[in-house]
């Protein structure tokens, strides 16, 4: 039997490799022509002096950034230097008072008498008549006043009820710090459907003095009295009205500072205290003290304190707040 010769496969013959050496060929070619042209366009897009005007602009930047710390610095220093001016201008000046006050002393002194030698006059064979007492001012509730015949006028309006304790109390501490040169007169007041109404101790209408037999019992009683007839309103310009033309020198108020202007002539609380003041000055040389005392749950209503307070400062009076530990009816 006759073998058959063996045969060997060619993937690539000549003629293939000559093609793809020829394209390769082409492939160079091209790239090296195109390659100039490439660099021109990287060169169009990103500019050689890109680069440098970035460095430049952060240099500028950076002597921009100094410049305004030294100017910085420079307002700090002028604003120290401002400080440190004022500072020497506010002693100089501290410096100008005192030696200012140390000269008016230095005058005042000068100007001060010396204390002349006292001779003692010869004692009398028979005694002169004597002097007549100094004026004696009582106080009660850090409230004072050298005046000698006082009025207590109490509030009997409605919205007093449930404040007895504190209103009993505010008037025995008036009566009881009386003293023998001292006359006294109660006087309640309210209005009522028929009108204002004032009811008065003693009944005549006067004054009683303290060192009087069962004065300071009876005023305190009919204080007591009042206290069981609260109603209405507080009619206190009437009440003033009658007081001032009255006797009496000091009048002390007793009152929730609540004055209803439907009572009072349709006056506000502070057009009623120019009222008061006003018929109070008209007095001249009479004109009376008038002193105020605050009794309930006052802080729970706006005005009754500066109604009160006012009140007695545009008339030499004093003021003073006695809160209350019950609830009113108007609470």
């Amino acid at each position: 039997m006759k073998r058959r010769a063996s045969r060997e496969i060619e993937v690539f013959s000549m003629s293939a490799i000559d093609l793809f050496a020829a394209a390769m060929g082409a492939f160079a070619l091209i790239a090296i022509i195109l390659l100039p042209y490439y660099q021109n366009e990287l060169r169009e897009k990103t500019p050689d002096n890109a680069i440098a005007q970035l460095a430049r602009a952060a240099e500028e930047s950076s002597v921009e950034t100094k410049e305004k710390q030294k100017a910085l610095e420079i307002k700090r220093s002028a604003m120290a230097r401002n400080v440190s001016d004022v500072k020497s201008d506010a002693q100089e000046l501290l410096n100008k008072l005192r030696a200012a006050e140390q000269t008016l002393l230095e005058k005042q002194a000068a100007r001060t008498p010396p204390p002349a030698v006292v001779v003692p006059e010869p004692i009398a064979e028979e005694p002169g008549p004597l002097a007549e007492p100094a004026t004696v001012s009582f106080r009660f509730l850090g409230m004072n006043t050298t005046a000698d015949d006082v009025v207590v006028a109490i509030d009997m309006s409605r919205c007093m009820g449930g404040h007895e304790a504190s209103i009993n109390k505010s008037v025995e501490r008036v009566i009881l710090s009386l003293q023998d040169n001292h006359a006294v007169k109660v006087v309640g007041f309210q209005q009522t459907d028929a009108g204002p109404r004032l009811s008065e101790w003693p009944a005549s209408g006067g004054l009683r003095q303290i060192n009087a037999g069962g004065t300071k019992t009876g005023a305190i009683d009919f204080a007591k009295g009042l206290t069981r007839q609260f109603g209405g309103s507080a009619s206190m310009l009437d009440a003033f009205d009658k007081m001032l033309a009255g006797p009496g020198e000091a009048i002390f108020l007793i009152s929730d500072g609540l004055p209803n202007p439907r009572a009072n002539n349709g006056l506000s609380p502070n057009r009623l205290i120019a009222a008061i003041t006003a018929r109070n000055s008209a007095l001249g040389r009479d004109r009376k003290e008038i002193h105020a005392v605050v009794v309930g749950n006052y802080f729970d209503y706006r005005g009754t304190v500066d109604f009160m307070e006012n009140l007695a400062e545009k008339n030499n009076g004093q003021f003073m707040a006695l809160a209350s530990t019950s609830a009113g009816v108007c609470d």
